[in-house]
């Protein structure tokens, strides 16, 4: 999140200061949400491989690497061909034995390479930046407003 928030943070206040220097004002509402949208989509871009680590790191020991190919239906077990493919299907998408559940960040990033290459990185990224921008867009759009609105109180006073 710090890496996230951080980029996102420089990108806003650049952006809005790049506008001021360019056109001599101040941004306009669009534009400071045009700026907060940026701001989401670089950030999001940038540091997702290291969302996608976290997430692994978490799931770390979830499924059991010994599943068995039988399922329990209303507590009878029952083995067919589905629950082989099933067990099958988990079991290979656990993170291999090289990483333990005390694994640190860089041997899960450098096991995630070994799997799927960079590509494995940034998987999901697509869908997040339709959140993410957005999300920063409103975000920052509502701080500065909420801010200016405060000064100008301040500035009454």
């Amino acid at each position: 999140m710090l890496p996230y928030a951080g980029v996102a943070f420089a990108i806003n206040e650049q952006s809005k200061r790049h506008i001021h220097k360019i056109y001599h004002r101040d941004p306009t509402v669009v534009e400071k949400m045009m700026c907060g949208g940026l701001a989401g989509l670089v950030a999001q871009s940038l540091t997702y491989p290291f969302e996608v680590t976290r997430r692994r790191m978490q799931t770390i020991g979830i499924i059991s690497k010994s599943s068995d190919s039988a399922i329990n239906v209303l507590g009878a077990q029952v083995e067919t061909k589905f629950a082989q493919s099933a067990a099958a299907t988990a079991e290979s998408h656990v993170i291999k034995s090289s990483i333990d559940h005390n694994s640190s960040m860089l041997r899960v990033m450098r096991q995630l390479l070994l799997e799927q290459g960079v590509q494995g990185f940034f998987k999901g990224l697509t869908m997040n930046w339709l959140k993410g921008p957005v999300s920063f867009s409103i975000s920052f759009t509502t701080f500065d407003l909420v801010k200016d609105w405060l000064e100008k109180i301040d500035a009454k006073d």
